[in-house]
């Protein structure tokens, strides 16, 4: 049917009126409501005269009118009872406006929200579709698993399913302490505390009943007819909630334990963390550092001497505890202790040992192209030619910008007042994913770690995540050296909205198993007692010329010298080298951008080779918690 395009204003009160009067024997199934809190769509079907006819919309009243206006149309098509026709609206003319208005502002949101990730997501399933009760109670996320959408007939909060079913037992709902963005509030049943994290303490409390539910029934049989169905696809989401929640548990556990001088260094708005298992035996799992995030240097405090940290974001500082932790390891490796890395018969090169695995996870999506669409984004606009591209952070502010514009920057430039410019969370997630968590110093000695998985806890969408990840690349580099590859994690999330913070800390923390906490101030890049961070580039380089001193592997340095340039140590592995040259020319070949880098002059200070450098302060407090 070919339909004017005119959009027209409707009143749709007197529309469904008019429909209710005129058409007595109508009969409509339950609703059926899906996609995100923040942007749920209903589907209801009309049964009249023997067929069938299915409306979508935004809310239950628009789902309705789409619902009548295909049956208008139907009948309208087969000539029906010109009367019926004309009981709404007797110009056909106008009802064919009326048909486009309401499909073209229910259908296509329809459409793409069927394909739009869920609340929680993973990578392997197909999106669940998300159940709701007639009068728009808003459940916690639930787990895209493939199982078709189910009637919601009456469905009941989690709340008052564990008050029914565990009525004979006083449940003690506590308001947790929340430093990040989402509320947190937990629930204790039977003497276990169960913890819900949401955008208000509502949709946490919600959240923490739930998944007690979930704990609950995986280890006693709860057995309640009425609720049956709703335990069940409780417990089909239960995998990868349970290790996302365990995840922000033990993440959270270890911050908690950690001593501040004063109460704002503990604030903060991201968390991130690198947690170690073995054997993907989630009671293995254990926390080697983490880091809180905030905004990042000002081009005032560049030091050309690499003593600066540029990045304060939670998820880069972590990466960068970690590198401080595998040069640990490879020492405690090298003098025959306990270790995770495992050398050969020379001492020269090590490789991880068998079934240990690292996993990230952030309580919220990565800054640049792995958030910047997760809010309210629909699929249907799949070649948006903003998509993919590289973007950067900006100084002083908050969100990304795309880096186009700015490809280059100086030394003078940034001291002449030019804002420094940063390359976003996402694009260093690619890069990881591409080159190994270990780095380009790291590279001569063991080869590319990679994450095993990688957790949001909040704000995430797997589509979004997929192609900031490795999409958007997987299919146009293809010239990479040997080790390296695309790497494809495995993504899981929830994409709660969390409250919006006003204010953020200028302060981050970073703590490293064993090593204890430091605390830097962002915009100067040092700690607060303005000296070296452990993990700034020098910090790193001396550490590498440590293990190749008592590797007797100096050969990797420049021979028969007591100093040595850092950008020089940075060129000497080929290997790494092309590999990052590949990525970063894929990026430019698919015109995504092209990566900014810190101006050179930043890369070329000396470094000292001679013995074990001493000349490094380090800010530790030596804090051990247990993880």
């Amino acid at each position: 049917m070919n339909m004017d395009n005119e959009s027209l204003s409707i009143d749709n009160s007197t529309l469904l009126r008019d429909f209710n009067e005129t058409q007595p024997n109508q009969e409509w199934s339950p609703f059926i409501c899906y996609g995100p809190s923040h942007l749920p769509t209903f589907k209801v079907s009309l049964y009249l005269n023997g067929n069938r006819f299915d409306g979508h919309g935004s809310s239950k009243k628009r789902a309705k009118i789409n619902a009548i206006m295909q049956y208008k149309s139907f009948t309208m098509n087969c000539n029906a009872d010109s009367e019926t026709n004309n009981t709404i609206e007797s110009d056909k003319s106008t009802l064919k406006r009326k048909c486009t208005f309401l499909m073209e502002n229910s259908l296509p949101k329809t459409i793409a929200l069927e394909s739009q990730v869920a609340i929680h997501q993973t990578t392997e399933t197909p999106v669940s579709k998300r159940n709701y009760t007639d009068n728009l109670i808003e459940y916690p996320p639930s787990k895209n698993l493939a199982i078709e959408p189910q009637v919601a007939i009456n469905q009941t909060s989690a709340i008052s399913m564990l008050h029914e079913i565990f009525s004979g037992q006083t449940l003690t709902y506590e308001h947790e302490q929340s430093h990040g963005l989402l509320e947190t509030i937990s629930v204790i049943v039977s003497g276990n505390k169960y913890i819900g994290y949401g955008k208000n303490k509502k949709e946490a409390k919600e959240i923490a009943c739930r998944n007690a539910l979930k704990s609950l029934s995986e280890v006693q049989s709860i057995d309640n007819l009425k609720y049956k169905n709703q335990l069940e696809m409780f417990l089909t989401d239960y995998g990868d909630s349970k290790i996302i929640d365990y995840f922000a548990g033990i993440t959270d556990k270890i911050y908690q334990k950690l001593e501040f001088i004063e109460n704002k260094f503990k604030e903060y708005s991201v968390i991130a963390s690198i947690i170690k298992m073995t054997k993907e035996d989630l009671n293995s799992a254990q926390v080697i550092c983490l880091a809180t995030g905030t905004k990042c240097l000002s081009g005032n405090y560049l030091s050309l001497s690499g003593e600066s940290l540029h990045d304060c974001h939670a998820e880069i500082l972590t990466r960068r505890c970690l590198m401080k932790y595998f040069y640990k390891e490879l020492m405690e490796s090298v003098k025959g202790y306990p270790s995770i890395f495992i050398s050969d018969s020379n001492k020269s090169k090590f490789k991880l040992a068998k079934d240990i695995t690292f996993h990230l996870y952030i309580n919220t999506a990565p800054c640049g192209e792995g958030r910047v669409y997760s809010f309210s984004d629909t699929e249907h606009q799949l070649n948006r030619l903003s998509r993919g591209l590289l973007r950067s952070k900006i100084e002083n502010g908050a969100g990304t910008v795309s880096v186009f514009g700015r490809e280059f920057q100086t030394y003078d430039g940034v001291a002449q007042g030019e804002r420094l410019v940063t390359m976003s969370c996402s694009d260093k997630l690619t890069r990881w994913n591409v080159l190994g968590l270990q780095g380009n110093l790291l590279s001569n000695f063991v080869e590319p770690i990679y994450l095993e998985s990688i957790s949001i806890g909040s704000m995430f969408n797997l589509h979004h995540m997929k192609r900031t990840i490795y999409g958007r690349i997987e299919n146009s580099i293809n010239r990479l050296p040997q080790s390296y590859k695309v790497h494809k994690p495995k993504l899981r999330g929830y994409s709660i909205l969390p409250r919006r913070s006003t204010t953020q800390s200028s302060y981050c923390t970073n703590w490293i198993v064993s090593e204890g906490i430091e605390i830097i101030k962002g915009s100067i890049g040092r700690t607060i007692e303005n000296k070296l961070s452990r993990v700034c580039k020098t910090s790193l380089a001396n550490e590498y010329i440590n293990l190749c001193s008592a590797t007797n592997n100096l050969l990797t340095l420049i021979e028969n010298e007591n100093n040595v340039f850092y950008d020089s140590l940075k060129n000497k592995n080929e290997n790494y080298v092309a590999a990052k040259n590949e990525l970063l020319s894929t990026f430019k070949s698919l015109n995504f951008g092209t990566w900014v880098h810190k101006p050179e002059e930043l890369k070329s200070f000396e470094l000292h080779v001679g013995k074990k450098s001493d000349n490094i302060t380090y800010n530790s407090n030596n804090q051990d918690c247990e993880s």
